[in-house]
């Protein structure tokens, strides 16, 4: 018996395992104690360690692009390659035409803290920064930073890491947005079962039943996108009724007139007839917030619309104005903890990144190229050419929009290397294959709350897989900066802890450090200047308030207000070209069994879902003739799958949900053929963040011969 850190995702779950003869046989249970049914990933991790599927060596490619046609070759040969076809794009066409992007297969934390997924910093740096590209980006043009850095940042100067639900001290749990039972892994819901039992209740804001729904003391059920009206229909309600705190506003609140001047039209009728919420709940839910300590979760469930960003700028505003922002058993404002433990480089570069023209807050906040934009500068060279592209851990393919595009684009790129632990659809245009370990199999650390603990190995590496940041360092060296990286397990501590020696000493001597208890917490920082470098109340934000209407939002020539936007695609739209498509499509929930795109290649994993559905209304299915578990084809004006039908009644007329993470081949086979983001647009997008719209487009279902 062993015991050890879960290696499947992100979330540092303890483990105890069945290890046998250098295999995983069996994984016990979880240290905390999570029943089987939150975190089935995990349970079946020796799956993906002995999967006959693996990439055991370098592969490189031998026939053409899109033929799955490879030879196996050692690391040099392939690191010589690397380095030859790299260096003479940089030669012929200059560094910035290298591009690189890093997905949810290079969470773990020692790569993270090297490509800087987390961007806390005024420093400019990336893998290829060194030589001079500034277009070094990840799967945050998809993912997060709409909900995590924009709206926060926007409205209070703050980064949204910082906001932390108080579930153990709130009277009320609001759930929006987010769906805790399937986190990465499931801590938070954990969390939220445990308050539950001490009083708090819980209410949940989604499109349709979801596992939180069940264990809810109340949900609420809303058409997909349409959550930035209810919000201000909220608002308009509240103020009515002379709810807020005039002094409150005119102490903290900057541009609230102007907003009150435009959600004064979002009337009750409306609302109901536009979001499908009953004035009962509207009433309830602004009366619950106002009136109570109430704590907030949400995630990415709001970004995927035209309106997206503001309408979670306008959630934290409902949730400031109403009080139950940095009290106890509201959202905590957590101290700001400046991470500067890693071993960091930074760089000049002098062009201008993919997409800064189109989304340039992007790049005032992210110092990243937004890589919907990519198609344009290898297919079109907008806003130059880009040559060659490095992929860590990310299914380019699968999680962009319209797939077919991005498709296009691999095949176009003069030079290809893709980093993973299976083949994917991505490996097909690949011109190099390297293997990745998992967490299981490499050696790194984890940070907690309270400590740091060294993750050790628990297997040795199947074939010849390299954790990532190993290859990273291989690659950098070959093009001449390998210094910047850890070239083995002794470095990576070295670096990972390069400005904190205490915790470097003790994870050698100790392999675990703790830290102290922390100072008692502080509520409401804003009225005592603990939030602004010059010591003032308020906040850091341009007029020193919290913003309702945006200087920084107008000053690069957007709309200030937290406005709602009528989708490009939607039910309200009323554009002809839409008339054939009946249905609002949503995208992109997690299921329990899988990991985004991941492990759908697991027969074990398969047997709990072993293929895609798409969530329809029962009315819905019955004017179409269908039944449930029917094999149905979705369509829209992209493109068409083949998926099954899941009939209920709590998901409102017109609505569906389609499950995400198939198209590769090496998936199961009704997962192979459905890829969702063949159906989507990547130029349909939020303005302000380049966000594709995955959740309020339209399609038909119909039943499949």
């Amino acid at each position: 018996m062993k015991e050890a850190i879960c290696g499947i995702c992100p979330g540092q779950c303890h483990v105890s395992l069945d290890v046998d003869n250098g295999h995983i046989k069996k994984i016990m249970k979880s240290k905390e104690n999570f029943p089987a049914a939150l975190c089935l990933r995990g349970l079946y991790s020796e799956d993906v360690l002995n999967s006959p599927d693996r990439i055991k060596t370098p592969l490189i490619r031998t026939g053409e692009k899109g033929e799955n046609s490879f030879r196996e070759a050692s690391w040099e040969e392939a690191i010589d390659l690397i380095c030859e076809k790299f260096s003479n794009i940089i030669k012929n066409y200059g560094g910035h035409s290298l591009a690189s992007v890093f997905g949810r297969g290079a969470f773990e934390l020692s790569t993270s803290d090297f490509i800087s997924l987390d961007r806390n910093s005024d420093e400019e740096f990336g893998f290829f920064a060194p030589i001079g590209s500034p277009n070094n980006g990840s799967v945050s043009s998809l993912c997060y930073v709409s909900f995590g850095v924009f709206a926060p940042m926007l409205n209070f100067g703050l980064m949204g890491k910082r906001f932390v639900p108080d579930y153990e001290n709130a009277d009320y749990i609001f759930i929006w947005g987010c769906h805790p039972p399937t986190g990465s892994p499931p801590f938070e819901y954990h969390r939220l079962l445990e308050a539950k039992k001490k009083g708090a209740k819980i209410i949940v804001v989604d499109h349709y039943k979801t596992k939180m729904c069940e264990v809810a003391d109340k949900y609420i059920l809303i058409k997909s996108g349409m959550d930035g009206v209810l919000i201000h229909t909220i608002f308009n309600y509240l103020n009515s009724i002379n709810s807020f705190d005039k002094n409150f506003i005119e102490e903290y609140c900057h541009g609230f007139n102007e907003y009150a001047k435009y959600f004064k039209d979002f009337d009750m009728d409306s609302c109901v007839k536009r979001t499908g919420v009953s004035e009962e709940d509207i009433k309830f839910l602004a009366n619950t917030i106002m009136d109570n300590t109430c704590a907030l979760k949400m995630y990415t469930g709001l970004e995927y619309t035209n309106s997206g960003m503001q309408s979670i700028r306008a959630l934290y505003l409902l949730w400031f104005l109403t009080k139950n922002i940095d009290v106890k058993g509201g959202l905590l404002i957590a101290p700001d903890k400046k991470d500067n433990r890693v071993k960091r480089f930074s760089c000049k570069t002098y062009c201008k990144r993919i997409g800064s023209d189109e989304f340039p807050l992007f790049e005032k906040f992210l110092k990243a190229p937004q890589l919907t934009q990519l198609p344009k500068a290898v297919l079109e060279g907008n806003p130059y050419y880009v040559k060659g592209l490095l992929s860590i851990g990310c299914a380019v393919t699968s999680v962009f929009p319209q797939s077919q595009l991005y498709e296009e684009t691999l095949k176009k790129l003069d030079f290809f290397v893709t980093v993973d632990r299976f083949m994917s659809k991505d490996t097909l245009y690949a011109d190099v294959v390297l293997p990745a370990t998992t967490y299981y199999e490499d050696q790194s650390y984890c940070i907690y709350k309270d400590r740091v603990e060294l993750r050790n190995r628990v297997v040795d590496p199947v074939g010849q897989a390299k954790p990532n940041i190993q290859i990273m360092h291989l690659i950098a060296k070959s093009l001449g900066y390998g210094d910047l990286y850890p070239k083995d397990e002794n470095e990576l501590l070295e670096f990972a802890f390069y400005n904190k020696p205490e915790i470097l000493r003790d994870l050698k001597e100790k392999e675990v450090h703790k830290f102290s208890n922390g100072s008692e917490v502080k509520y409401e920082k804003y009225r005592t200047g603990n939030l602004r470098r010059d010591k003032k109340p308020g906040f850091e934000t341009p007029t020193g308030k919290v913003e309702f209407d945006s200087e920084v939002l107008k000053s690069y020539g957007y709309e200030g207000l937290p406005k709602f936007v009528i989708g490009k695609e939607s039910i309200e739209s009323e554009k002809d070209e839409f008339k054939d498509y009946p249905l609002i499509l949503n995208t992109g929930a997690r299921i329990q069994s899988t990991f985004r795109t991941q492990h759908l290649n697991i027969d074990n994993l398969l047997k709990h879902q072993d293929r895609p559905y798409i969530i329809l209304n029962i009315e819905d299915a019955r004017k179409r003739q269908i039944q449930d578990e029917d094999k149905v084809i979705v369509k829209t004006k992209r493109g068409e799958i083949e998926v099954f039908a899941k009939v209920i009644e709590d998901i409102l007329p017109g609505d569906t949900e389609l499950n995400f993470g198939g198209g590769n081949e090496t998936q199961g086979d009704y997962w192979a053929k459905a890829n969702v983001n063949s159906l989507t647009d990547n130029s349909n997008f939020d303005e302000i963040t380049g966000f594709p719209v995955f959740k309020q487009l339209l399609c038909e279902v119909i039943k499949a011969e």
